[in-house]
């Protein structure tokens, strides 16, 4: 699933926890959160994850978690970093050169809570990058 659509349904899927419904959908019960998630059917299905398993893909998240850390609830291989980022790769970033403008190729750092987190998961945002190393 596309990053960008992805945080478009966690978005969509926030604002419409309240209502209860998808838009076009006839409304539904907003309590009716059949696999306890803490997303309801409605935004279950609009988000294509199953509302008779909490955690869809079997990652040990529940879809619920991931919509609201912004990982994919239908990719098993992704899941919410400990120490709270955000998956922001888009999914189309290529590692293109060293030059100013270009793309950094992706490699995966080790944050604060010791988990490997992937460069690009910090895409569209500015950050300052400090490497030090010791012999």
């Amino acid at each position: 699933m596309n990053r960008n659509r992805l945080r478009e349904l966690a978005v969509l899927t926030a604002a419409l926890l309240p209502l209860g419904c998808a838009p076009g959908e006839p409304a539904c019960d907003p309590d009716s959160d059949e696999d306890g998630d803490g997303v309801d059917a409605c935004a279950e299905e609009a988000a294509g994850t199953n509302p008779d398993e909490g955690d869809t893909d079997g990652d040990g998240f529940d879809d619920g978690e991931e919509l609201a850390c912004v990982s994919d609830p239908l990719d098993d291989r992704e899941v919410c970093y400990e120490c709270g980022w955000e998956h922001n790769d888009p999914g189309d970033l290529d590692g293109v050169g060293p030059d100013e403008g270009d793309t950094i190729g992706n490699f995966e750092l080790w944050d604060q809570c010791e988990e490997p987190v992937d460069l690009w998961d910090f895409a569209g945002e500015y950050h300052i990058l400090y490497l030090t190393a010791a012999w």
